[in-house]
């Protein structure tokens, strides 16, 4: 391994700003050896438009005296008349301006020179510095906007929690905001969470907002929340994490919620859930309709799961079938 000076690799990255490359030429008619990565004898190595070839290679991309990116590869080839760059097992570091990093690795990329855009290819992994893992088959990198994405079909791995797990979702695509760390995962999103011991959530929704900063994620777009024998709708929810276990505190829905269990149904302008006590409060116009029988308040608890109900300023409404079940003190202390 040697350094190259500048001149040098101008060739292969043209308006580059280069700070580090490390580079040790091959011959371009070299067979591979034994061993060697099957990417590396591809058709690429033979082309005939190439015109440099380089293995080991480290940049370090910068914008405004600031790091954008680090990029390693096995091998880098450089084409004739182009500006583009054939990579092989490449590892490329993306850094946001407050220090969050989206690490992606694949078998294959392509960085093209003028525009500094980049794409991985091939089992690529991208792990954010707060410790989500996204697995794709191909990540793009737009510098103007500073951007990674997918139109890929994805699987995401949470960090780990306090009870040892993960939450685990899928879509069919990503995308993340490098400066910001926001990451969107789109269309079709399924997610799975182990909220207490043998508790298992599952979610379903369109889209789901990830943070490189912390543990917080917002589902949106016709969620359905499914735990315990118990399904919740609505147009968005919001997992708060406990700071401490790194588990989900409590789940936020407001815009119109409905949950229904083989029971019961309830209807409320705002729900929170509290995970930790197992707790359903409803908020905003909330009804509670169980039968013919319906209960309204200011607000209405459902504590352990649904099995105990508590109301504020209650307004009661009961069924003659409920009536003609009842004996003869109940319906004595209906009619007071």
């Amino acid at each position: 391994m040697r350094r190259i000076s500048q001149y040098l690799l101008g060739a292969l990255f043209l308006a580059f700003i280069i700070e580090v490359v490390l580079v040790s030429p091959s011959d371009l008619n070299e067979k591979p050896k034994a061993g060697q990565d099957k990417e590396k004898s591809t058709d690429i190595v033979h082309n005939k438009n190439i015109d440099q070839q380089m293995d080991g290679v480290h940049v370090i991309e910068t914008k405004n005296e600031s790091k954008e990116w680090e990029l390693w590869a096995d091998r880098a080839i450089g084409f004739k008349k182009q500006g583009d760059l054939a990579l092989v097992k490449v590892k490329a570091s993306f850094i946001g301006s407050d220090g969050i990093t989206f690490l992606v690795t694949g078998n294959t990329g392509n960085v093209q020179t003028e525009t500094k855009n980049m794409t991985v290819d091939g089992d690529v992994t991208t792990r954010s510095s707060n410790g989500y893992v996204f697995k794709t088959a191909k990540v793009r990198y737009d510098s103007r906007k500073r951007f990674l994405s997918s139109a890929t079909p994805v699987t995401v791995s949470g960090p780990r929690d306090g009870l040892g797990g993960h939450m685990h979702l899928e879509g069919a695509e990503m995308s993340a905001n490098v400066d910001s760390g926001a990451i969107m995962i789109e269309h079709n999103v399924r997610a799975q969470k182990t909220v207490r011991i043998n508790e298992d959530m599952a979610i379903q929704a369109e889209h789901a907002e990830l943070s490189g900063h912390g543990r917080e994620v917002k589902f949106s777009g016709h969620v359905v929340i499914d735990l315990n024998g118990i399904r919740v709708t609505g147009p968005d929810a919001i997992f708060r994490y406990d700071g401490k276990s790194d588990l989900p505190r409590s789940i936020e829905l407001q815009g119109g919620v409905k949950m229904s269990d083989l029971h019961k149904w309830a209807t409320s302008d705002k729900l929170n859930i509290d995970l930790s006590k197992n707790e359903y409060v409803f908020d905003g116009a909330p009804r509670v309709v169980q039968d013919d029988d319906e209960l309204r308040g200011d607000r209405i608890v459902f504590l352990d799961g649904g099995k105990r109900v508590q109301v504020q300023n209650a307004t009661i409404k009961v069924s003659k079938e409920s009536l003609n079940k009842q004996g003869p003190s109940d319906k004595r202390a209906n009619e007071k």
